[in-house]
């Protein structure tokens, strides 16, 4: 197990702080699918107890993202096919909502921190910086939700795309990353014009094409994954 990105505050929830350092990690494939997690590393990388390790991993396994097995260990769990289908349902008719609730709130303020954005993603390409790029992703589409008057339902997105996170991430298509800026300008131009059907159909497009790089998917990338 290699080391993790974490620095404590001892001010706050050491099992929250292990949790989400543990999450990312999972979730940006850094732990790969079916790596085992060891508590012990845990423990010596960040300088805790087991208590709060052990918390954190048992609220993992309860978002469907570490699989614990009595007397052999706990390993992260591979990437649910049926986990990607309901997240990306959910998290397609929720932002499809919210879209069309922003288009009708739009203003030259919004456009200019969307085109912030676009900018920033541009750089990241630039820069090989991918992490940095799913960072911009996600705040085109938390901006969204912000502008249509809902960044509480943002939250409720980012839990249920944990498995099309993983998926996109794992996947690791470099080369789509352009064709993404270029959907989220098209996106980004319909909700300039207040175009409500212009930009779901955008947002639509956009948000399907996970399913392409499912189909495009070598064999032997597919041990990864599970019904």
């Amino acid at each position: 197990m290699g080391q993790l990105a974490l620095v404590l505050d001892r001010r706050g929830s050491v099992a929250d702080q292990v949790h989400a350092a543990l999450r990312e990690a999972i979730l940006d494939v850094s732990l790969t699918p079916g790596a085992a997690i060891s508590e012990n590393s845990i423990c010596r990388q960040f300088e805790v107890s087991r208590t709060p390790v052990r918390a954190a991993i048992q609220r993992l396994s309860e978002e469907g993202l570490v699989d614990v097995f009595p007397q052999q260990g706990s390993f992260v769990s591979r990437i649910k096919i049926g986990g990607i289908h309901d997240s990306h349902f959910v998290r397609r008719t929720l932002e499809i909502a919210l879209v069309r609730e922003a288009t009708q709130r739009w203003t030259p303020e919004a456009g200019a921190r969307l085109g912030a954005i676009l900018r920033a993603q541009e750089d990241s390409i630039a820069a090989g910086d991918v992490d940095g790029f799913h960072r911009e992703d996600e705040r085109f589409h938390q901006l969204i939700a912000v502008e249509a008057g809902r960044e509480g339902v943002w939250p409720h997105i980012l839990a249920t795309k944990a498995q099309l996170t993983r998926f996109i991430r794992f996947s690791g298509n470099s080369e789509r990353l352009p064709v993404v800026v270029e959907e989220h300008r098209r996106i980004g131009e319909a909700l300039g014009a207040r175009d409500a059907d212009a930009a779901e159909a955008a947002l639509t497009a956009h948000l399907d094409k996970i399913f392409i790089l499912f189909e495009h998917m070598p064999d032997e990338e597919r041990r990864h994954f599970e019904p």
